[in-house]
């Protein structure tokens, strides 16, 4: 007997070209392993399906315009087109036992094969700290955009079966909404708009899970010194700024033999290598090409320390990746990583936000002590996973 079909519908997946969309393979590649369904998993987008390490990725095309102005005019375009890359797969809606769409706009997917299979299951995942997706393209901060969007997601949003949080700070950002004042980032504060939030019917917490059999701590390498990474988009609220400014001021406790490695690109690359030359950091701090994430283990490694100051982040894969590899990290209050934390560890491990002088304090109290981290749940997506599914039923 054929097992029952289980959709995951997103716009994060690696391609041949591409290692983008590593943590929705790794969620994939865990539903696979636990058995029950038989995934199936699609992206919008031109071209031919393709696999990607075992993993057929069937394709679909999906209008928007290029500036994200109301991103949900082609919802029934677009609805219609993922429905025919379904039959075209040889689907049966009726044997879909579950729909998991991947961010606030691919609701609409869900929705479409509810209206053929009522049986089945609809999930929305939420991965960014924005999480009821009021904060897309260049024109988020146009009033009458961001109020027809949120009313067009906040219908969406009421039509699910469940929604899935990558962390509680998720949930309480979805939650908040259309309020924004919960956070200091400025920019998603400007996204707010009078409104009642949406009455969902089922909430899911799912930490994003690490692949403990390629992340492990084994052959760790020794050096002299001491070593912090950072992997990370330059992006504002990344805020790897503050890292440079912490590390200035550790001058006298750093000494000579050190090192940060910074791995990513962005727009806020340029004013950080210029920092670096402004107060002579050059032979202190190595910016690195992005790598596929396969490589990420060997990098995580080689580090004493992970700091990344980020003040917007839903949860942070790379803060349990480097767990997962030996590496204890610092991060920020008040972000998806809290979950983990235990409170009386808070001090030790979550800096306060854009404080560049709090940060230079954790980091030189862990240099002096070197505590040993210890998270307060499981990491490993291949718990993580099956007890999810074992939620649904």
């Amino acid at each position: 007997m054929s097992r029952p079909i289980y959709l995951v519908v997103t716009p994060f997946f690696p391609s041949p070209t591409s290692w983008r969309g590593a943590f929705c393979y790794d969620f994939v590649a865990a539903l696979k392993r636990d058995g029950r369904y038989d995934v199936r998993v699609f992206v919008p987008g031109q071209g031919a399906a393709y696999d990607y390490q075992g993993v057929r990725v069937a394709r679909f095309p999906a209008r928007a315009l290029p500036s994200g102005l109301l991103p949900l005019l082609f919802t029934r375009q677009n609805q219609k087109a993922f429905l025919r890359a379904l039959a075209a797969e040889g689907i049966n809606p009726a044997q879909v036992a579950v729909c998991h769409g991947h961010t606030a706009h691919f609701g609409i997917y869900g929705m479409a094969l509810k209206r053929l299979n009522p049986a089945c299951k609809i999930l929305l995942h939420h991965h960014d700290p924005a999480s009821f997706g009021l904060r897309l393209g260049r024109f988020r901060h146009l009033w009458p955009n961001r109020w027809l969007t949120y009313l067009g997601l906040r219908r969406i949003h009421e039509a699910q079966d469940g929604h899935v949080f990558i962390s509680r700070q998720v949930e309480r950002s979805f939650r908040m909404a259309p309020r924004c004042d919960w956070t200091p980032y400025a920019d998603y504060r400007r996204m707010a708009l009078p409104g009642r939030p949406a009455q969902i019917k089922q909430v899911y917490l799912l930490h994003n899970g690490v692949d403990c059999h390629r992340f492990t701590p084994e052959n760790r390498p020794t050096h002299s010194g001491f070593t912090m990474g950072c992997i990370a988009n330059f992006i504002d609220w990344k805020d790897q700024l503050t890292l440079l400014k912490a590390c200035a001021l550790l001058h006298d406790d750093l000494g000579e033999d050190w090192l940060l490695r910074f791995v990513g690109s962005g727009p806020t690359l340029a004013a950080c290598q210029a920092y670096v030359r402004e107060h002579g950091l050059e032979a202190h701090v190595r910016f690195e090409t992005e790598v596929d994430h396969t490589q990420l283990p060997a990098f995580y490694r080689s580090l004493d320390l992970f700091v990344l100051p980020s003040y917007f982040e839903g949860f942070g894969c790379v803060f349990t990746e480097a767990y997962a590899c030996g590496t204890p990290f610092i991060t920020c209050e008040g972000q998806g990583m809290d979950d983990l934390i235990a409170p009386a560890d808070r001090g030790r491990w979550l800096c306060k936000p854009m404080d560049p002088a709090d940060l230079a304090a954790k980091i030189c109290a862990f240099i002096h002590n070197r505590p040993e981290q210890t998270l307060t749940g499981p990491i490993d997506i291949d718990v993580l996973v099956p007890r999810f599914l074992d939620s649904l039923s």
